[in-house]
């Protein structure tokens, strides 16, 4: 990587190398320097959805949920089919608090990939949390059609030990 970090350094522009280089920290939990290179990569191509989503992702990863949900709503504006960033937006969302929003962001997260037992596994520990056992069931039946393992984690998780019938 120090090699990438030096042609980069020779050649500003190149915007391939600062993904590398923003993935690359991001995998190694460096993520104030992979933060950096999305940034920079961002100034280069500011309408790119999958830079402002991997902004949004470091941004999470420190803590930083207000600025994640800033460039998770950056990330929808442009691409609102992109799952991810709904999911991210509401993970950011319940950190904040903010249960009513979250649970909207995971709806849309599902919406678009039915078959992606971690937004309704979100959703349902939220709707568990605001006390709303007859939503919790509803997803649970939803992922018991595709994943009994994310089933059965959410019923852990919720404490539901009731019989779920279709």
């Amino acid at each position: 990587m120090a090699a990438l970090e030096s042609a980069l350094a020779a050649d500003e522009s190149d915007t391939a190398a600062k993904i590398t280089l923003g993935v690359y920290y991001g995998e190694k939990g460096q993520y104030a320097a992979a933060e950096k290179h999305f940034r920079s990569a961002l100034r280069d191509e500011p309408e790119n959805a999958n830079y402002l989503f991997n902004l949004g992702f470091v941004q999470q990863k420190q803590d930083l949920h207000a600025e994640a949900i800033n460039s998770f709503d950056a990330t929808i504006r442009i691409n609102p089919g992109l799952d991810r960033a709904w999911f991210g937006r509401g993970m950011s969302r319940v950190a904040m608090g903010q249960r009513e929003q979250a649970i909207a962001d995971f709806e849309q997260a599902a919406k678009l990939q039915p078959m992606n037992p971690h937004p309704l596994i979100e959703l349902g520990l939220q709707y568990h949390a605001a006390n709303n056992p007859a939503k919790v069931t509803e997803v649970i039946r939803k992922l018991r059609e595709f994943d009994p393992k994310a089933t059965k984690q959410l019923m852990q998780a919720t404490q539901m030990t009731m019989e779920v019938k279709n």
